[in-house]
């Protein structure tokens, strides 16, 4: 049954051309019938893969504080906060709003900053660090492999199978987030899985969709984006991750190789209502 009245607070960057980040967040969770609202951390001109030239970017670190200030004076709440894509100048406001919101909101982190063995462009070590404090508060931990393994300040595997990726999730519980989320792993032939493990109880369920051809700009957006949001309408975490799964193995199919922008995904809206 669809819980209503829900506000989810999405705090990432905004690419303003690029089907990823902002713009993936706003209309998945809206067709979730849960209202989001936005802080962009910087205005991106397009996402930065190397389809596109590199990107303007402008930064809106001075602004935020001004921002959160007017909505507290202002008495708005939030069901739930979700952290994406920060950046090494937005990670202490992101740590205030958690803190400002933990006793009242549900917390998902994605901690963006790696991918394929390595860091994203502009961050390191310290920002790792500061990204594994930040994530000892999250009801939900949203990483992929590399993040993983990155927020443990461990090298990532060329080759893993389950039994790796169970332990790394374990270890990564006791950072403490209640549950951990790994995803787009390949430790299973032809299968793009995740794995949910529960840090309190130390249950874990591994899920999985075909591994289709193909790289595509802001599937983990979309995943995260989806996963909340079917988690505001009363979905079991179990539940929330196999729809969303679902749903942008969906948005990947109705993609073609010659789509830069990220995934298709606006036609498979309807999967998440």
């Amino acid at each position: 049954m669809v819980t209503g009245g829900k506000r989810v607070l999405s705090l990432q960057d905004l690419s303003c051309v690029g089907q990823c980040s902002l713009t993936a967040a706003l209309p998945v969770l809206s067709a979730c019938g849960v209202e989001c609202c936005v802080l962009p951390t910087a205005i991106l001109s397009t996402h930065t893969g190397p389809e596109f030239d590199p990107p303007v970017v402008h930064p809106l670190t001075d602004v935020l504080p001004a921002v959160w200030e007017s909505w507290m004076g202002q008495g708005f709440t939030f069901d739930a906060l979700a952290l994406g894509y920060l950046g090494a100048g937005a990670i202490d406001f992101a740590a205030r709003a958690v803190d400002d919101l933990r006793d009242s909101a549900f917390i998902l982190i994605d901690p963006a900053m790696g991918d394929n063995g390595r860091f994203y462009s502009g961050f390191g070590p310290d920002y790792a660090a500061r990204m594994a404090s930040l994530c000892s508060q999250a009801d939900i931990l949203l990483p992929n492999l590399t993040e993983g393994c990155l927020l443990l300040g461990e090298p990532t595997p060329e080759r893993y199978d389950g039994d790796f990726c169970l332990r790394l999730a374990r270890r990564l519980g006791e950072l403490g987030p209640k549950a951990v989320v790994l995803t787009g792993l390949d430790c299973v032939p032809g299968q793009a899985t995740n794995l949910i493990y529960h840090a309190g109880n130390g249950c874990a369920v591994f899920q999985g969709q075909p591994r289709l051809p193909g790289r595509f700009h802001g599937t983990g957006d979309l995943f995260a984006a989806a996963l909340l949001g079917r988690l505001m309408r009363g979905d079991t975490l179990e539940q929330a991750a196999e729809t969303a799964g679902a749903f942008v193995a969906a948005a990947i199919r109705r993609t073609g190789p010659e789509h830069p922008y990220g995934v298709q995904f606006e036609g498979c809206l309807g999967m998440l209502g």
